[in-house]
């Protein structure tokens, strides 16, 4: 849609799977078969996850919604 638009987009990807799950699928070669999104076996794992993708949600939009200065007379 951004693209229809001609306005900017970001889309960004927060990985959620356990370290433990991982080292295993790096170690064995086979992260590709690691659930990701869409996926029926795809569960998160919700901490630190979830906060993860939020702070890193809320820092994209204020990098665009935040003044590109900021006065420190105007407290």
């Amino acid at each position: 849609m951004a693209r229809a638009w001609d306005v900017p987009s970001v889309f960004r990807f927060v990985g959620g799977t356990g370290p433990t799950l991982y080292a295993e699928a790096e170690k064995d070669g086979t992260l590709n078969a690691l659930p990701s999104n869409h996926s029926p076996g795809f569960a998160p794992v919700l901490t630190p996850t979830l906060r993860t993708g939020v702070e890193t949600m809320l820092a994209a939009a204020g990098s665009w919604l935040a003044p590109a200065t900021v006065d420190s007379t105007s407290r």
